[in-house]
């Protein structure tokens, strides 16, 4: 029986001695491998290209009256607001009338102390010629006497030309549409003061707000389709850009652009419309829109030299469903950039290649 307990302890022995070779000599190569080999990323390239691209640029605006088109309609004496007869974004017809007013008391007052005067400067006259007659005036105090008489009728002519005398209405010059009314029923009104302000149906236009980095691939005559937001099946309208400004609106951050639109096009005033610009193609560096990757001070692309990957920082321009174009002063058209797998990459980072695009 002895001789059994030996062999049982000696199975026993050599199984842990076989467990412990085992564990350590697979547990020294996964040591060796981990001390002397870094990640390894496997990606996919892609070459640099040098190609035309252009890029459709979405923005919107509203219609607006050309600058310097718009019609002040004003009364020449302070009047009162007896009764506002159209409101903004009416069409008007020429001799519609707009506003009915009434001197204010201000003008009537002054109407009163000018057809004094001119009573007052007639009389003055009267005398003044009978004086003459019985040779107790001479030429010249005549003469000023006629000279008083007629500029107080003159000045009193005039406030009766204007209307001041009597009630009245401010009727329209032209046809066209009302872009703003600025006044209401009661309200005095100085003299010269708007009153309605008057558009001429063609003389509207649309006033984009476009990204700064987009101006630079748009120039005037290029043509954009023009279409009414929330307007279902609104037909698109086809404008050409007037006015490019170079000038950041502070409110929008936007650079202002100006498009004409074709007569008829009847658009209604502040309307909402988006336009879409094709811009200017132009020549570039080109690459797949994976390859370049966000990164906090700026946007990077990878290439591989030597098995390990290279970081790039580059700028980026016009931009399609599919490519990108990028500005790098240390990349060339036919350089490889990493379009797949570039997501786990970092400066120096060992990979390995495989198919490429």
């Amino acid at each position: 029986m002895k001789w059994r307990r030996w062999i049982f302890r000696l199975l026993i022995l050599l199984a842990v001695g076989a467990l412990g070779y085992w564990l350590g000599h697979h547990g020294g190569e996964g040591k060796e491998e981990g001390e002397g080999k870094g990640p390894v990323a496997h990606v996919t390239l892609a070459p640099i290209q040098k190609k035309m691209i252009a890029e459709n640029v979405t923005t919107y605006g509203s219609v607006v009256a050309q600058p310097g088109k718009s019609r002040a309609v004003a009364a020449t004496f302070e009047t009162r607001v007896r009764h506002v007869l159209v409101a903004p974004g009416e069409t008007v017809t020429a001799g519609q009338p707009l506003v009915e007013i009434d001197p204010s008391p201000a003008a009537q007052l002054q109407l009163a102390e000018a057809k004094s005067a001119a009573e007052a400067a007639q009389k003055e006259l009267d005398q003044t010629q009978q004086r003459f007659n019985l040779k107790l005036a001479t030429n010249q105090e005549l003469g000023l006497a006629k000279k008083a008489a007629e500029s107080a009728q003159l000045q009193l002519q005039s406030l009766q030309k204007q209307g001041v005398s009597s009630e009245g209405r401010i009727t329209s010059e032209m046809a066209g549409l009302i872009g703003k009314v600025d006044v209401q029923d009661g309200q005095i009104v100085q003299a010269g003061g708007p009153l309605v302000e008057l558009i001429a149906r063609d003389d509207i236009e649309v006033k984009l707000g476009v990204e700064p980095e987009d101006v630079r691939y748009m120039k005037p005559d290029q043509s954009l389709s023009l279409v009414a937001v929330n307007v279902e099946g609104a037909k698109p309208v086809e404008g050409k850009i007037r006015l490019i400004t170079e000038r950041v609106n502070p409110e929008t951050r936007m650079v202002d652009v100006y498009v004409t639109v074709p007569p008829g096009a009847n658009l209604m005033l502040d309307a909402y419309l988006r336009a879409e610009i094709k811009t200017l193609a132009h020549e570039t560096m080109v690459v797949p829109r994976s390859a370049v990757l966000p990164k906090s001070d700026g946007k990077v692309v990878f290439t591989v030299q030597k098995d390990h990957a290279v970081e790039h920082s580059v700028q980026t321009g016009l931009q399609t469903d599919k490519e990108t174009e990028i500005i790098a002063s240390d990349l060339k058209p036919g350089d490889e950039v990493v379009v797949q797998g570039n997501y786990e990459l970092s400066d120096g980072m060992a990979v390995t290649t495989g198919k490429k695009l």
